[in-house]
């Protein structure tokens, strides 16, 4: 149960992220910065079990925080959305 839970807030996340990102909708800003915030947190979480997965989930969490200050490209934005997206999608699917 907990698995889809996380699995949605990664989906929700990259949306969020790729509206944001995409689009320049810069009142966003606070909103990306906390879930980059509780991406953080879950990757964090999970560093326990030494998974490839966290780390990335890390590194994203601190790509969306800095983008909450900075213009990230929208490549790196893709990125990033497509694979909160597809985690999100694999952790429902299990």
């Amino acid at each position: 149960m907990i698995l889809k839970v996380l699995g949605i807030l990664d989906i929700f996340i990259a949306l969020i992220f790729w509206i944001f990102g995409v689009f320049n909708i810069s009142f966003l800003s606070g909103f990306i910065f906390v879930l980059g915030i509780i991406l953080l947190i879950k990757g964090v979480v999970f560093m326990t079990q030494l998974s490839i997965a966290s780390i990335l989930d890390i590194t994203a969490a601190l790509v969306i925080i800095s983008s909450a200050s900075i213009i990230m490209p929208k490549v790196a934005v893709i990125i990033i959305s497509l694979f909160l997206l597809q985690k999100g999608i694999f952790s429902l699917l299990s």
